[in-house]
């Protein structure tokens, strides 16, 4: 029993980072290109030779990246409560029947997106205690890859969010398509229940279709008598429904 969710998290690990080069994603292409622009821009300002020039000012960026990346974290747990609030039991349950572990994977989507941010946020701070160390810099082949990693981790956040709201809706126009299966669902339920209802009025009147039809209107006059609501309504479908009983 303990095996199996070790598995699991093994399964979505590995399936987390596939993600980063998974080129079916729109996400990971525009993250590749950008990343490899920003690399050829680092590239024609020298940036390895010029290390000191830049010094200061990488500092000061990667401490803002650090501080967007924290607040990557909330915006995960402000979207993991959007989608929970969006969706009923009924729609959790329902989108779980169609596919197994569906809802938890809309779930996974937005635990993977604090996941990230808070192992690159690490990744970040201890970049800047290397950048303040007193050892040389790295290789200049070294160097560019070191750096071109950091860039496609902050850029694929930033399509990956993109991709989130777009994801947001679809989950609305789920959530429009499930309403409308639900309340299908629903309306038979209603027919069960008023089929069931004149079964067991047919037999305690003992097919008395007079006796059927004052039973009903005691009803009727019953639910004018209350204070519900909705009782106009309530009223007209049961004269309809009932009255030529």
């Amino acid at each position: 029993m303990g095996q199996q969710p070790t598995e699991n998290n093994t399964a979505q690990g590995l399936w987390g980072l596939y993600r980063f080069i998974d080129k079916k994603q729109p996400e990971v292409k525009w993250t590749a290109v950008m990343s490899l622009l920003m690399e050829c821009l680092f590239v024609a300002l020298s940036l390895h030779s010029n290390f000191t020039i830049y010094e200061s000012d990488i500092c000061n960026i990667i401490q803002c990246i650090i501080a967007g990346l924290i607040g990557f974290i909330g915006v995960a747990i402000a979207g993991i409560a959007i989608v929970i609030a969006l969706f009923t039991a009924d729609q959790i349950k329902l989108i779980d029947d169609l596919k197994e572990g569906s809802f938890d994977q809309l779930l996974y989507d937005f635990k993977w997106f604090a996941l990230v941010p808070a192992v690159e946020a690490v990744i970040f701070i201890a970049t800047i205690f290397v950048i303040k160390s007193p050892y040389p810099i790295a290789p200049i082949w070294l160097f560019y890859i070191l750096t071109f990693c950091l860039i496609y981790g902050v850029l694929y956040l930033l399509f990956y969010g993109c991709a989130l709201i777009g994801n947001f809706i679809k989950m609305a126009k789920i959530k429009c398509v499930l309403d409308s299966a639900l309340k299908a669902k629903k309306d038979i339920s209603v027919v069960a229940i008023e089929v069931q209802l004149n079964f067991l009025v047919s037999k305690l009147l003992g097919g008395d279709k007079q006796a059927s039809r004052e039973f009903y209107n005691e009803l009727i006059e019953i639910i004018e008598k209350s204070s519900m609501n909705n009782k106009d309504e309530l009223i007209a479908y049961l004269k309809e429904r009932y009255t030529a009983f």
